[in-house]
C-alpha cells in the first residue's frame, strides 16, 4: 500500500514540474516538443503589427485632430509632423533590421551589441498572431531566430572578455553534462538558474559582455526583455521531448556555434 502511495506521489511531484508552464495540461499527443520556426514568421507578423499599429494611431489621430484643430491649431500641427517624423524613422529603423536580419550584415550601424528590445510591441504581436492561429511559441521562437540573426551580424567586431552561459534546471542529465563540458573546454562561466530572479542576480554579481541563454522561447524573451541593453544575448531554445520543465534538451551544435562565435575562436 505504501509503495502504492510513494508511486503515486512520484507521479504528482513530476507532473506538478509542467505547472511551471502556463496553459500546460500534460497532454503530449498535441504538444509541439520541438519548434522549427525560421525568422520570417515573426518579420511577418511583425510587419502586420506595424501596419496595426499606424493603423490605430492615425485613425486616433483622425478622431481628435478637428477638436485640436479648434482648441490650438499650432497644438495640432505639432502633433501631426511629430507623428509623421515618428513613423518615418520607426519605418526606416524596420527596413534597416530586415536587411540586417536578411543579409547577415550590419545596416543598423549605431547598434553594435546587445539584443533586439520591442517589449512595447510585443502584446500586439501576439494578438495578430493569434488572429491567424498562430502559438506565442511559435512566434517567441521565431523572434529567437530574428534575435540572434542581428547578434551575429552586428556583432562580428565584438570579443567577449566576460561571456555567461545560463543554463535552466530542467535540462536532462546526459545534456547538461555536454553543455557544462563544453563551457568548461573554452573557460566560460555556467550557471543552472532556478527562475529569472537568480538569473538576474548572477548577471549583476558577473557583470557579463555577452551572454548565452538557454530556456523555453518564454523565459528566453523574457530574459532578454529584462537585460541590459549593453549586454549581447543569443537565446537558444530548448528541445521538451516529456513536455516543459522536465528532461529538456538543446541542440549542442548551436550551443558550441554560439560561444565560438562570441568569444571569436
Amino acid at each position: 500500500m505504501s509503495e502504492m502511495m510513494n508511486e503515486e506521489s512520484k507521479k504528482i511531484i513530476d507532473r506538478n514540474l509542467g505547472d511551471e508552464w502556463s496553459g500546460w495540461a500534460g497532454d503530449l499527443t498535441h504538444y509541439e516538443k520541438e519548434i522549427k520556426e525560421g525568422r520570417a514568421l515573426f518579420i511577418i507578423i511583425y510587419l502586420a503589427s506595424l501596419t496595426v499599429f499606424t493603423g490605430l494611431t492615425l485613425f486616433a489621430y483622425y478622431m481628435i485632430s478637428l477638436r485640436l484643430s479648434a482648441w490650438n491649431p499650432a497644438l495640432e500641427t505639432g502633433i501631426k509632423y511629430l507623428l509623421t517624423a515618428s513613423f518615418i524613422v520607426f519605418y526606416i529603423w524596420s527596413g534597416l533590421l530586415l536587411l540586417t536580419v536578411g543579409s547577415g550584415r550590419n545596416f543598423l550601424f549605431f547598434m553594435s551589441k546587445g539584443a533586439l528590445h520591442l517589449e512595447w510591441l510585443f502584446p500586439l504581436v501576439y494578438w495578430v498572431a493569434s488572429v491567424f492561429k498562430v502559438s506565442k511559441d511559435r512566434v517567441m521562437h521565431s523572434f529567437l531566430r530574428v534575435n540572434n540573426a542581428l547578434v551575429y551580424a552586428a556583432g562580428r567586431n565584438l570579443k567577449s572578455k566576460s561571456l555567461l552561459v545560463l543554463l535552466p534546471r530542467c535540462l536532462s542529465r546526459e545534456t547538461r553534462e555536454m553543455t557544462t563540458a563544453l563551457a568548461q573546454k573554452y573557460g566560460v562561466t555556467i550557471f543552472t538558474a532556478t527562475g529569472g530572479s537568480s538569473a538576474r542576480q548572477m548577471v549583476k554579481s558577473c557583470h557579463p559582455d555577452a551572454i548565452i541563454g538557454v530556456a523555453c522561447e518564454r523565459d528566453l524573451v523574457a530574459g532578454i526583455s529584462d537585460v541590459s541593453k549593453k549586454i549581447t544575448v543569443i537565446g537558444i531554445a530548448n528541445i521538451r521531448p516529456e513536455g516543459p520543465c522536465k528532461n529538456t534538451s538543446i541542440d549542442l551544435k548551436e550551443f558550441e556555434e554560439a560561444i565560438k562565435f562570441l568569444l571569436k575562436i
